[in-house]
């Protein structure tokens, strides 16, 4: 199981379905209301806001991959 699996399934039902329905607007490339920010230092690298929850993710030509989902820590932000 992916890493990323496996924190959606620790979530209760209603932040699985919202951070689920952020990923369905980030996969159709949807970015509009949502609280994006670039991360400075990494070229093409930006985060989503869910609550305390951060959708990292990748933006490029080829499209948007997302690299990682989890809780927002003083380590959130390290481990690019």
């Amino acid at each position: 199981m992916h890493k990323i699996d496996k924190f959606l399934a620790r979530l209760d039902a209603n932040q699985r379905k919202k951070v689920l329905a952020i990923v369905e607007r980030l996969d159709r490339s949807d970015l509009t209301g949502l609280d994006v920010r670039k991360l400075q230092g990494f070229p093409g690298l930006y985060r989503v806001r869910v609550g305390r929850i951060r959708v990292k993710f990748v933006m490029d030509i080829s499209g948007i991959r997302i690299l990682s989902i989890g809780h927002r820590s003083e380590s959130t932000y390290r481990d690019v």
